[in-house]
């Protein structure tokens, strides 16, 4: 469960916003900065609450009323006071976590100052991506691996001569993964290979269907890999992944022209010989106010890559956004410091939430049967539906397929187009072909349906009813909700306690409620 949503079920304190909010001068509402409350030397003011306010969902604003959530600031305040004064906002670790906070916000808020923004992306645009990127297909791979060299001439002669790939991978390779589960690795979308073995997917993606590639050598030896097949995959499938690439491209796009500005800015003069055989202190590049050598360029490319184009891209993001952040004075803006010291407390409050969560006991078997008793709903996995779907590249195709798959008729050249897919309550009581589909009886074909990237035919291979899994099957997740909820009641009866050991030092302005009333209008 998300970690905020801890303090709305144990006190109201979801937001875990900080308490500095930011003046509005508006006459329809209360000053700014007239006190609602005080808890100790804080003073929570009409701003605080309206920041406060527009962080909570809707919904929970129309289930507690203003007095309420004045009263879960209040705990709040009470919660991040004790972290404090536990001293654990004084660790080397937090302290850390702040300077990078705080270097992050003055960075976006100097590519705001410059006009960089999160770019816009047109369905046109993402589609377009999509089909001329990788992620629009799949690819299924066979696997022959070596760990000498010297042994590929013989492997390579065999399968010129019309040697089985398959056979001669079972017969010569040395990875025991192949061993274990034959030489085919079966279907791979871009990007899902282990980051060692990655260039052997991407080899893959630019093979024809049939073609074995040249040896590749990776850290445990040489591969060679053949394509045995490449599938489509829809749109829809990777349109996250898709929308993040293209979003990331746009505002490399803005980050690199504003880096050339800087690069004017502060008169950046680049070495002819770069960093090629130089001492560490020789200097690469020299600007208005420093020199870089050798050795800070070095770690400036440590993990980057390497080239002209990412020495400059990461001087101007690491060295002249920092002196140009500095040249601004943006750290001292009366908003950003705002914002810091909102998270600040959010940090804080995490912090005390982990000490409490360290003291919450294991489960005992009674307890946990009890609570899973009591949350059996939670529990109750709805009903499914699993299907075998083949995507197609037209209705003409989708229909014949269906047609000779309810025939009788060979199909075992398509086994291996299909695969196997979970539809779940949200289809099940759909109203469409798919979903009346699902309803049909089991080992039924039915399609083609029309999809965002062709046709998909659909075979009901059995349908499992709502069940409650037995507490043994899910035991591991049944306890991780009863550490949340043994969370939440330590952070209700911490607060509790607070109120009630700090009453002398919580003093309501007399009409409190009345100006959170009316901020609270203000807010909806």
């Amino acid at each position: 469960m998300n970690r905020n949503k801890l303090w709305v079920g144990a006190a109201l304190c979801s937001a875990l916003v900080g308490l500095s909010g930011c003046a509005e001068d508006d006459p329809a509402v209360a000053a700014a900065d007239a006190v609602l409350v005080e808890v100790g030397q804080a003073a929570i003011r009409v701003a605080d609450y309206r920041q406060y306010i527009a962080r909570v969902s809707p919904e929970l604003r129309a289930e507690y009323g203003a007095e309420q959530l004045l009263e879960a600031i209040v705990e709040q305040t009470l919660l991040v006071q004790e972290a404090e004064r536990r001293g654990l906002g004084e660790s080397a670790e937090f302290l850390q976590w702040q300077a990078q906070v705080k270097a992050r916000l003055v960075q976006r808020a100097l590519y705001e100052r410059a006009g960089i923004a999160q770019p816009e992306v047109a369905e046109q645009e993402l589609r377009a991506y999509f089909q001329r990127s990788p992620y629009n297909r799949r690819v299924r791979f066979s696997l022959l691996m070596v760990r000498d060299q010297e042994q590929l001439p013989g492997i390579l002669a065999a399968l010129a001569a019309g040697a089985d790939f398959e056979e001669l991978s079972l017969q010569h390779s040395q990875d025991s993964r192949i061993l274990e589960r034959r030489a085919d690795m079966g279907y791979h979308r871009w990007g899902d290979t282990m980051a060692s073995h990655a260039a052997l997917t991407e080899r893959a993606f630019s093979m024809q269907v049939g073609e074995i590639s040249e040896p590749m050598q990776v850290a445990d030896g040489y591969f060679l890999i053949k394509l045995t097949d490449a599938h489509p995959v829809s749109f829809e499938q990777e349109r996250e992944a898709i929308e993040r690439l293209v979003l990331r491209e746009k505002l490399g796009r803005q980050l690199l022209a504003y880096y050339d500005t800087l690069h004017v800015r502060y008169n950046v003069r680049y070495e002819p010989d770069g960093l090629a055989g130089r001492s560490p202190e020789a200097v690469v590049a020299a600007y208005d106010g420093g020199v870089l050598t050798v050795a800070q360029a070095r770690e400036l490319l440590k993990g980057q890559g390497t080239g002209e184009k990412v020495l400059r891209r990461e001087l101007g993001r690491r060295v002249l956004v920092p002196l140009e952040t500095a040249r601004l004075a943006l750290a001292a803006d009366p908003d950003l410091q705002r914002e810091l010291e909102r998270l600040r407390q959010t940090q804080l409050a995490r912090h005390l939430q982990d000490a409490l969560q360290a003291q919450v006991p294991p489960p005992n078997p009674n307890g946990l049967s009890l609570f899973y008793e009591e949350h059996k709903r939670r529990y109750t996995a709805p009903a499914e539906v699993e299907v075998r779907r083949l995507l197609v590249r037209d209705q003409a195709e989708g229909t014949a397929i269906v047609e000779r798959m309810r025939a009788g008729r060979d199909t075992t050249a398509l086994i291996d187009r299909f695969v196997s897919v979970i539809y779940g309550r949200g289809a099940l009581e759909g109203d469409n072909p798919v979903s009346r589909a699902l309803h049909a009886d089991e080992g039924t074909m039915h399609g083609p349906f029309a999809t965002d990237n062709g046709y998909i035919v659909l075979q009901v291979l059995r349908r499992r009813p709502a069940r409650l899994p037995p507490l043994d099957e899910i035991r591991e997740q049944v306890e991780a909700d009863w550490a949340v909820a043994q969370l939440q009641a330590a952070v209700k009866e911490l607060a509790a306690s607070l109120r009630q050991r700090r009453a002398n030092e919580i003093r309501f302005s007399p009409d409190a409620v009345a100006l959170a009333l009316l901020a609270t209008a203000h807010g909806e």
